[in-house]
């Protein structure tokens, strides 16, 4: 994604690109997608700085394809499964996702699943 100083849009007779404010957000037209987001700065100290970026926009597809729709029907069937259980038989599952965090500490990069349902959903969908 690149960032920028200011926001830009094509001119729709010269095509040159001409500045539409200090910022945007959104999509214009369906031609161009603006965002605004944080970074860390170049030198790592201090604050995250605030930037903007702009890109072409891209209307998402969801091509449906056969092995894809049964892999959405696999997770939807272990999300009801989930749903479905008795909060006795979930609390096993909420029990390991606590002792599975608290062993590998609270850095966000240092643990696998925090809740039963991800384990659970895990687990099933190793399964099927």
């Amino acid at each position: 994604m690149p960032i920028i100083n200011f926001p830009t849009y094509p001119d729709k007779v010269t095509g040159k690109e001409i500045i539409i404010g200090l910022e945007a957000r959104g999509t214009i037209a369906k031609t161009r997608t603006y965002q605004i987001s944080y970074a860390s700065p170049k030198d790592g100290l201090g604050p995250p700085e605030r930037v903007q970026s702009q890109y072409p926009y891209v209307k998402r597809i969801n091509p449906g394809t056969g092995p894809q729709l049964v892999r959405q029907q696999i997770f939807a069937d272990g999300v009801v499964g989930w749903l479905s259980l008795d909060p006795g038989d979930k609390e096993p599952w909420n029990a390991k996702a606590n002792k599975e965090f608290r062993e590998r500490g609270e850095h966000p990069g240092t643990y696998k699943a925090r809740s039963g349902f991800n384990l659970y959903m895990r687990d099933y969908l190793n399964k099927h």
